[in-house]
């Protein structure tokens, strides 16, 4: 695999033509786009086999090249900067909608009364002070507190003994608050491998929408996707070639290959026919990568890396399309364009894949 610079120069001279191969992003709209819908990003570089490069920035703004593979005729382009530009123009709508959303969000400051029926000598009450919500994180889970020690109650002297539960543990700490209805846990139930604590019908009927915890998401069960059967996950190891921020280390190198099919009772359209596709992903040949590969051939081996639908960012129907666990597609060019250096990767791609059931236990 030849060098990125060589390969972008090389490139220049066939994307020359009447259809422009640069586009212009406002920085703040890519960080956003690249953080918050990577996965949309990642499947139009995957569909169409366009690179994305940063060919140059500005103080607001990058200069993306897109490139072609090679023999591609050049006027297969510009549906692809067309599709560029519209998931642009939609992340940068919703990047305006949300600061939009946080400017009118604000908390009113009340004075206290003193209960006395007789109002304090104090200072005016406060003017009504904004909060704004960040846009990237979601709301917190509900968190189980202790029983304040003033409130509650005097423990009974022979407390009754914790009651087993159909997950193999007994309830731990019965008068907690339940992360579910927010009131006093009744029939206590705890989740055998994440020790987490519930009502009993809270937690059952939880379960039959999700089979994973409430709080942590830990799975329970299996899950099995409708990726084609007939794929091929083959895994090589190149020593000579490590990637950016594990340079003491070789590359793993992971193929997936999908012949043509047709859809099963599984799929959206059963029936019909859908095209065979390839994938390369990358990971650091170190041992927490290694460990990353066991829990992805797990996923491959559960149908949960690909399924059958329509791609969200072509618009086309009846393809194999990444399923949520990303991959690194790329060696360079960092998280912007799907590869190293990005030293959360690891991490959290173990957190996707968990999400899904997917751990080494």
């Amino acid at each position: 695999m030849g060098s990125p610079v060589s390969f972008v120069l090389s490139r220049m001279s066939t994307c020359a033509g009447t259809t422009k191969n640069r586009l212009t992003v406002p920085k703040r709209v890519w960080d956003f786009l690249t953080r918050e819908h990577s996965i949309r990003l990642l499947r139009l570089t995957e569909e169409t086999g366009v690179n994305l490069v940063v060919d140059a920035e500005t103080p607001d703004a990058y200069v993306l090249q897109l490139l072609l593979p090679p023999h591609t005729p050049p006027g297969r382009l510009y549906p692809v900067r067309k599709a560029l530009k519209v998931l642009v123009k939609d992340t940068e709508k919703e990047l305006k909608k949300r600061r939009q959303s946080d400017a009118l969000v604000c908390v009113t400051v009340t004075k206290p009364h003193s209960g006395t029926g007789i109002e304090p000598h104090s200072a005016p009450p406060p003017s009504p002070i904004a909060l704004p919500l960040s846009p990237i994180a979601p709301p917190p889970n509900p968190i189980a507190l202790p029983p304040n020690p003033i409130a509650s109650p005097p423990p009974s002297p022979t407390p009754p003994p914790p009651t087993p539960t159909p997950y193999g543990a007994p309830a731990e700490d019965p008068e907690r608050q339940c992360p579910i209805c927010l009131g006093e846990i009744r029939e206590p139930r705890t989740l055998e491998r994440c020790r987490h604590s519930f009502c009993s019908g809270c937690i059952a009927r939880a379960l039959e929408v999700r089979t994973a915890c409430p709080v942590c998401g830990r799975f329970y069960g299996v899950l099995v996707g409708n990726q084609p059967p007939d794929g091929r996950m083959m895994v090589t190891r190149d020593g000579m070639r490590p990637l950016p921020g594990y340079e003491g280390c070789g590359t793993i190198v992971i193929q997936y290959v999908f012949p043509p099919g047709v859809q099963g009772e599984e799929h959206p359209n059963p029936g019909v026919r859908y095209p065979g596709t390839t994938r390369v992903a990358y990971l650091p040949d170190c041992p927490e990568g290694n460990k990353v590969l066991g829990l992805f051939r797990k996923a491959f081996a559960q149908r949960l890396t690909f399924t059958v639908g329509t791609s969200m960012t072509t618009g086309r129907a009846n393809v194999i399309t990444w399923n949520d666990i990303h991959h690194k597609t790329s060696c360079t060019g960092g998280p912007q364009l799907f590869g190293y250096p990005d030293p959360t990767y690891l991490t959290r791609v173990q957190e996707e894949l968990r999400a899904k059931g997917i751990t080494e236990d």
